[in-house]
């Protein structure tokens, strides 16, 4: 018996559903679940755009053009999904031209708009899975971006661990771009006495407060890391000696401004710190640069603590 134009559509929607599920869960960032969606969903519908809405920004708004923007073979370069799904058959006189399909994905994560759509008209049912698998595949890339960023990140100041500032170093020596850069090293002066007196809770805050102080202090594209115990470390990209020594300042002054409540007690915090940088990667390595603000902190405890070294040999 030859089965209907309703089973066959059905059946259709069957296999696709397993097919898009398998895709979208494929992927571990929440950009690209919704550029393989957007591309597979393409393939089906023929829309002329996919628009992705997340509210109290959940994720990133984004949106993917189809069939009257782009040619399908662009779809897949211009949403960034490597994998081409395969079409679908679609039973005869089941199109429609130019409506709008609105799914909405489940626990209030967001909705998708597919305008001008030309493929079938379909069951609820099917919007309703590819909601629910869409749903659990952006759970679960968030959730892999979450670990992934406390996997970089330290514990008890939220800022980047050694490790990921390394690796940030790296990268920025592999620019082409030639530009000064600067490097601040800062530890917390007689951190070991404060912890040993008032116990490693007390130790801690410390530690998180004065990571809040450099956080502040810092500019968007400056990097700060955790660098061990009471040390920390920033990058400052495109910064010369002069204006690295003021940032410096401005950090040793507002951590010399501390005051924290330890029991009875009110506890002033004070930080030293060194300074290098260069001109450009020409003169020597970001490690270099990383060696010698070490250096200059080492000269700043020695002369006395809360104060902010220039390393005598920076280059500028």
């Amino acid at each position: 018996m030859k089965p209907s134009p309703s089973d066959v559509q059905l059946l259709n929607e069957a296999r696709f559903l397993a097919a898009f599920c398998c895709a979208v869960f494929g992927e571990r960032d929440p950009k690209l679940v919704c550029a393989t969606a957007a591309q597979w969903l393409h393939r089906y519908f023929g829309f002329s755009q996919a628009h992705f809405a997340f509210p109290n920004d959940i994720l990133e708004n984004m949106s993917f053009p189809g069939a009257s923007q782009h040619a399908p073979a662009e779809v897949s370069r211009i949403s960034g999904a490597a994998a081409q799904p395969r079409r679908f058959s679609v039973p005869a006189g089941a199109q429609d031209q130019g409506y709008e399909i609105t799914v909405q994905l489940p626990t209030g994560l967001g909705t998708l708009r597919m305008s001008e759509a030309a493929g079938p008209r379909v069951s609820t049912e099917f919007l309703s899975g590819i909601g629910e698998s869409l749903a659990a595949a952006l759970e679960k890339a968030r959730e892999y971006r979450e670990l992934q960023e406390l996997s970089l990140r330290d514990a008890l100041t939220g800022l980047l661990n050694r490790r990921a500032f390394e690796e940030l170093l790296e990268i920025e020596e592999g620019r082409r771009e030639e530009r000064p850069q600067a490097l601040i090293m800062i530890d917390i002066d007689d951190f070991k006495a404060l912890n040993d007196t008032f116990g490693h809770p007390a130790g801690d805050q410390v530690i998180a407060e004065v990571a809040g102080v450099i956080r502040d202090a810092l500019r968007g594209a400056d990097l700060a890391t955790r660098y061990g115990g009471e040390e920390f470390a920033v990058l400052l990209p495109g910064t010369r000696a002069k204006d690295a020594l003021r940032v410096a300042e401005r950090i040793r002054s507002r951590i010399a401004n501390l005051r924290l409540a330890m029991g009875p007690l009110t506890v002033q915090v004070s930080a030293s710190l060194g300074v290098a940088s260069r001109s450009d990667k020409r003169e020597c390595t970001l490690k270099d640069v990383l060696a010698k603000a070490d250096q200059a902190l080492y000269r700043a405890k020695r002369s006395g603590k809360n104060v902010s070294m220039l390393a005598d040999q920076t280059i500028h």
